[in-house]
């Protein structure tokens, strides 16, 4: 029984939650330059969520996923993706996008951290 929950999971995911993370980065990234005039703000900020939806879909892929189907997505493991999906953006991002957020934002974890949990929420 628990063999055919967790592929009905697994097909949810992969035909359902994924392209949703999908569309909501699309359409925040639409947000974002019907919102700001600069163009160059938009290209970085379009290029920051990109690369935080990618950071966040490739945990859920790699990492949430399997936990779930396994039961074992707990707090704990819940801190950890957070970590890796914020490892995996401040990698990605280049100095342009890290000054950028620090100038117009403030502290970049903080505003890395809200990106990641934004996204996340798209999620559910």
């Amino acid at each position: 029984m628990n063999d055919i929950v967790l592929s009905i999971i697994s097909i949810v995911v992969t035909t359902i939650v994924l392209p949703l993370i999908s569309i909501a980065g699309t359409k925040l990234i639409k947000y974002i330059g019907e919102k700001t005039k600069d163009q160059t703000a938009t290209r970085i900020l379009t290029n920051i969520t990109g690369i935080v939806e990618r950071a966040v879909r490739t945990v859920f892929q790699t990492y949430v996923d399997s936990l779930k189907k396994s039961g074992e997505f707990d707090k704990v493991a819940q801190i950890r993706a957070y970590n890796l999906a914020k490892q995996e953006v401040m990698v990605e991002l280049n100095q342009e996008a890290k000054d950028f957020i620090s100038q117009n934002y403030g502290d970049i974890n903080t505003f890395i951290r809200n990106q990641i949990e934004a996204t996340i929420n798209l999620l559910k």
